[in-house]
Protein backbone atom coordinates (compact mmCIF):
# COMPACT_ATOMS: atom_id res chain seq x y z
CA UNK A 1 0.00 0.00 0.00
CA UNK A 2 1.31 3.44 -0.86
CA UNK A 3 1.97 6.19 1.66
CA UNK A 4 -0.44 9.11 2.23
CA UNK A 5 1.95 11.59 0.59
CA UNK A 6 2.22 9.43 -2.52
CA UNK A 7 -1.56 8.94 -2.71
CA UNK A 8 -2.04 12.72 -2.48
CA UNK A 9 0.54 13.27 -5.24
CA UNK A 10 -1.10 10.68 -7.49
CA UNK A 11 -4.49 12.33 -6.95
CA UNK A 12 -2.99 15.71 -7.88
CA UNK A 13 -1.67 14.22 -11.14
CA UNK A 14 -5.26 13.38 -12.06
CA UNK A 15 -6.61 16.83 -11.13
CA UNK A 16 -7.47 19.45 -13.73
CA UNK A 17 -4.62 21.93 -13.06
CA UNK A 18 -1.92 19.34 -13.73
CA UNK A 19 -3.74 17.81 -16.69
CA UNK A 20 -4.36 21.21 -18.28
CA UNK A 21 -0.62 21.96 -18.16
CA UNK A 22 0.07 18.60 -19.81
CA UNK A 23 -2.57 19.21 -22.50
CA UNK A 24 -1.08 22.64 -23.25
CA UNK A 25 2.41 21.16 -23.57
CA UNK A 26 3.74 23.16 -20.64
CA UNK A 27 4.94 20.17 -18.56
CA UNK A 28 4.67 16.45 -18.11
CA UNK A 29 6.11 13.45 -16.36
CA UNK A 30 9.45 12.27 -17.68
CA UNK A 31 9.40 9.07 -19.72
CA UNK A 32 10.46 5.97 -17.82
CA UNK A 33 13.44 5.29 -20.09
CA UNK A 34 15.28 8.41 -18.90
CA UNK A 35 14.82 7.71 -15.19
CA UNK A 36 17.59 6.27 -13.08
CA UNK A 37 17.29 2.56 -12.36
CA UNK A 38 16.62 3.27 -8.70
CA UNK A 39 13.86 5.85 -9.25
CA UNK A 40 11.34 5.25 -6.48
CA UNK A 41 9.00 7.41 -4.47
CA UNK A 42 9.51 10.11 -3.21
CA UNK A 43 11.76 10.91 -6.19
CA UNK A 44 9.82 12.04 -9.25
CA UNK A 45 10.85 13.46 -12.62
CA UNK A 46 9.18 16.03 -14.86
CA UNK A 47 9.91 18.12 -17.91
CA UNK A 48 8.95 21.77 -18.38
CA UNK A 49 8.76 23.58 -21.70
CA UNK A 50 10.91 26.67 -22.10
CA UNK A 51 11.17 29.59 -24.48
CA UNK A 52 13.14 28.97 -27.64
CA UNK A 53 16.70 30.22 -27.41
CA UNK A 54 19.51 29.54 -29.87
CA UNK A 55 21.57 26.48 -28.89
CA UNK A 56 19.25 25.62 -26.01
CA UNK A 57 16.83 22.75 -25.47
CA UNK A 58 13.07 23.13 -25.89
CA UNK A 59 12.50 21.73 -22.40
CA UNK A 60 14.27 21.20 -19.11
CA UNK A 61 13.89 18.19 -16.87
CA UNK A 62 13.73 18.31 -13.09
CA UNK A 63 14.30 15.64 -10.47
CA UNK A 64 12.25 16.32 -7.35
CA UNK A 65 12.08 14.83 -3.91
CA UNK A 66 8.47 14.98 -2.71
CA UNK A 67 8.84 13.37 0.70
CA UNK A 68 5.96 14.55 2.86
CA UNK A 69 4.01 15.97 -0.12
CA UNK A 70 1.96 18.34 0.36
CA UNK A 71 2.82 19.03 3.99
CA UNK A 72 6.50 19.45 3.15
CA UNK A 73 7.65 21.51 0.21
CA UNK A 74 9.44 19.83 -2.69
CA UNK A 75 13.14 20.13 -3.34
CA UNK A 76 15.09 19.37 -6.47
CA UNK A 77 17.02 20.61 -9.44
CA UNK A 78 17.57 20.12 -13.14
CA UNK A 79 18.04 16.61 -14.51
CA UNK A 80 20.01 15.35 -17.52
CA UNK A 81 17.83 12.82 -19.37
CA UNK A 82 20.73 11.56 -21.51
CA UNK A 83 23.17 10.89 -18.65
CA UNK A 84 20.33 10.07 -16.25
CA UNK A 85 21.91 12.18 -13.54
CA UNK A 86 21.88 15.76 -12.24
CA UNK A 87 22.31 18.29 -15.04
CA UNK A 88 25.82 19.71 -15.26
CA UNK A 89 25.84 23.28 -13.97
CA UNK A 90 27.21 24.54 -17.29
CA UNK A 91 23.95 23.39 -18.93
CA UNK A 92 21.60 25.09 -16.47
CA UNK A 93 19.46 27.86 -17.98
CA UNK A 94 20.92 31.33 -17.65
CA UNK A 95 19.08 34.57 -16.98
CA UNK A 96 19.64 38.26 -17.50
CA UNK A 97 22.00 39.64 -14.88
CA UNK A 98 20.15 40.81 -11.78
CA UNK A 99 16.85 39.23 -12.85
CA UNK A 100 14.59 37.08 -10.70
CA UNK A 101 15.31 34.26 -13.15
CA UNK A 102 19.06 34.53 -12.53
CA UNK A 103 18.48 34.46 -8.76
CA UNK A 104 16.16 31.43 -8.77
CA UNK A 105 18.32 29.30 -11.07
CA UNK A 106 21.67 30.38 -9.66
CA UNK A 107 24.43 27.81 -9.46
CA UNK A 108 26.66 29.62 -6.95
CA UNK A 109 26.14 31.71 -3.86
CA UNK A 110 23.98 29.54 -1.64
CA UNK A 111 24.50 26.22 0.11
CA UNK A 112 22.07 24.28 -2.12
CA UNK A 113 23.39 25.66 -5.42
CA UNK A 114 23.09 23.02 -8.11
CA UNK A 115 20.95 20.79 -5.89
CA UNK A 116 17.93 23.03 -5.35
CA UNK A 117 16.33 26.16 -6.79
CA UNK A 118 16.80 29.38 -4.84
CA UNK A 119 13.08 29.85 -4.31
CA UNK A 120 10.70 29.94 -1.34
CA UNK A 121 8.94 26.79 -2.66
CA UNK A 122 12.11 24.76 -2.17
CA UNK A 123 12.65 23.29 1.30
CA UNK A 124 16.46 23.37 0.96
CA UNK A 125 16.57 27.01 -0.15
CA UNK A 126 14.18 28.10 2.62
CA UNK A 127 16.61 27.09 5.35
CA UNK A 128 17.90 30.27 6.95
CA UNK A 129 15.51 32.57 5.07
CA UNK A 130 13.13 33.47 7.86
CA UNK A 131 12.24 36.71 6.07
CA UNK A 132 10.77 34.99 2.98
CA UNK A 133 7.31 34.33 4.47
CA UNK A 134 6.96 38.03 5.25
CA UNK A 135 8.52 39.23 1.99
CA UNK A 136 6.90 36.73 -0.38
CA UNK A 137 3.90 35.17 1.36
CA UNK A 138 2.34 34.09 -1.96
CA UNK A 139 5.42 31.95 -2.69
CA UNK A 140 5.53 30.05 0.57
CA UNK A 141 4.63 26.40 0.15
CA UNK A 142 1.74 25.14 2.22
CA UNK A 143 -0.57 22.14 2.08
CA UNK A 144 -2.85 23.93 -0.39
CA UNK A 145 -0.13 23.91 -3.04
CA UNK A 146 0.10 21.09 -5.57
CA UNK A 147 2.64 19.84 -8.06
CA UNK A 148 0.82 21.94 -10.67
CA UNK A 149 1.60 25.12 -8.68
CA UNK A 150 5.25 24.08 -8.50
CA UNK A 151 5.55 23.34 -12.21
CA UNK A 152 3.63 26.48 -13.19
CA UNK A 153 5.95 28.67 -11.11
CA UNK A 154 9.17 27.35 -12.60
CA UNK A 155 7.87 26.78 -16.11
CA UNK A 156 6.68 30.40 -16.29
CA UNK A 157 10.20 31.52 -15.40
CA UNK A 158 11.57 29.35 -18.22
CA UNK A 159 9.19 31.13 -20.63
CA UNK A 160 10.09 34.61 -19.41
CA UNK A 161 12.10 37.15 -21.41
CA UNK A 162 14.73 36.98 -18.66
CA UNK A 163 15.69 33.46 -19.80
CA UNK A 164 18.59 33.87 -22.23
CA UNK A 165 19.49 30.23 -22.92
CA UNK A 166 22.24 27.95 -21.75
Amino acid sequence: MSSPDRRQFEADLLAAPFRIGVAKGLWGQAASEILPDNAVWPNVYFWMACAQRSGSPDRFYVALNLAGYRSASPTGAFWDPEKRTALDLSKWPKGRSGSRFAMVFRTVGFAGAGQAFYHPYDRVARVGHHEWPRQQPHLIWDDQHTIAHYLEEFQSLLMSPDYVGI
